[in-house]
């Protein structure tokens, strides 16, 4: 009879203080569909208390704990997979059928750029690549041969090629890439693909400027009107400090449930749940109200792409976990959405007034005369930002989104 157990592997940890490199478990399939991950003796021996998932992998030394979602995998290692552009690569470079179970992209996806600090291998000690990201003045040749991916057309540059199919680990479904800046910064190149129905580099990079501009924590971008005539936009990592990789989890890992997955499971994606299990793993009280602010923004510009994998927190070296910068914010640039993806307050996922301030106390307010304060406060800081940041749009996309602040102002206020 063949063994049900697989060979292990085994999950590496850059360690928030020093940098080092250590293992810090083994994960290990039993069966199909059932796996289990195991906190190494010397993990915990060594006094190392960094738990990798704080709500689903408590750090315990003895216990093997299983993965109830992803057919078998566990919700952070999910998190250092590969989404769907990424498979989409190592399917056609693997010749893999769309069945593929997400494990075996674990495996496949390189170590050199993964989202987080993790790295997985199948030695018991660290053997980890570097970060091997090309640097920003390839940034033309990197679109090209990005566009070149999307449409399945051979490789501008093979060994570019190469590389962009093995380190296929950051997140999304359009296609991306990582460059290097001088000053060792890491970013996020994303171009606009034909399939585009607007310039989507563009009003990401407007609502990025816009939301710093009213005063929330959002992710630094840069945007190239036109590389081999498509827009570009790049995004600062926040997993990434020099060459220091750190630990994230998304809030799909912090709510327990799946994405993508079955739409009834909605019920679990929910900012006042989010705030509270943010609460639960340490973080503050002004990260909580960082994420009520976000909530807000995302129904003031329409982005009803909210979901639980464009939010996360990360961790920080004397901080511990924290929110991390707002990232993939783009407004719908169909009509303007009136719900969001994310509940809004508990089974309202309505954009008003009411829901918004529905779950308002568990964000950390100290009462609902409180978070009213904060929000109408907040309200004009977006109405001001916006005229400085409109700017970025073209005259029919301002007049657009001119429309889409004074539809949902009016809900709101």
């Amino acid at each position: 009879m063949a063994p049900t157990t697989s060979r292990p592997l085994f999950v590496y940890l850059q360690r928030p203080d020093t940098g080092e490199w250590v293992t810090v478990g083994r994960y290990q399939q039993q069966l199909a569909g059932v796996a289990t991950f195991l906190y190494a003796p010397s993990y915990v021996d060594a006094g190392l208390d960094w738990s990798i998932d704080p709500v689903n992998l408590p750090l315990r030394s003895t216990v093997e704990q299983p993965a109830p979602r992803y057919h078998g995998l566990h919700d952070v290692l999910r998190d250092a997979c590969p989404d769907a552009w990424g498979q989409a690569l190592l399917r056609r470079a693997h010749d893999l059928p769309e069945s593929t179970p997400l494990s075996r992209f674990l495996v496949l996806a390189s170590n050199a750029d993964r989202w987080g600090g993790l790295a997985v291998g199948t030695e018991r000690k660290p053997s980890v690549a570097k970060l091997a990201s090309p640097r920003l003045p390839q940034l033309s040749l990197l679109v090209e041969e990005l566009i070149a991916m999307s449409q399945q057309r051979p490789a501008v540059d093979e060994k570019l090629r190469r590389r962009l199919v093995q380190t296929a680990s950051v997140g999304g479904a359009r296609p991306k890439a990582t460059v290097r800046d001088d000053e060792d910064r890491y970013w996020l190149v994303k171009p606009g693909i034909p399939s585009d129905v607007a310039d989507i580099p563009m009003l990401e990079h407007f609502a990025q400027q816009w939301g710093a501009a009213s005063g929330l924590d959002f992710a630094q971008t840069v945007f190239h009107p036109s590389v081999h005539g498509r827009s570009t936009v790049r995004v600062l990592r926040f997993d990434r400090v020099a060459g220091r990789r750190l630990m994230c989890i998304s809030a799909a890992s912090l709510l327990q449930t799946e994405y993508p997955g079955d739409l009834m499971q909605t019920e679990r994606w929910s900012y006042s749940r989010l705030a509270e299990e943010l609460r639960r793993i340490g973080a503050s009280t002004e990260d909580r109200i960082e994420l009520f602010g976000r909530m807000v923004f995302n129904a003031v510009c329409g982005n009803d792409d909210d979901h639980v994998r464009n939010h996360a927190a990360v961790f920080r070296h004397g901080e511990g976990w924290r929110l991390s910068p707002a990232f993939d914010v783009v407004p719908s640039p169909a009509d303007t959405p009136d719900r969001l993806t994310m509940q809004l307050s508990t089974g309202r996922f309505d954009i008003s007034r009411e829901a918004i301030l529905g779950d308002a106390h568990w964000f950390g307010f100290a009462d609902a005369g409180e978070a009213e304060r904060y929000l109408d406060d907040l309200l004009e800081r977006i109405a001001y930002a916006f005229d400085q940041s409109a700017q970025l749009l073209s005259l029919p996309w301002q007049e657009v989104m001119k429309l889409r602040l004074d539809t949902n102002l009016s809900r709101i206020r």
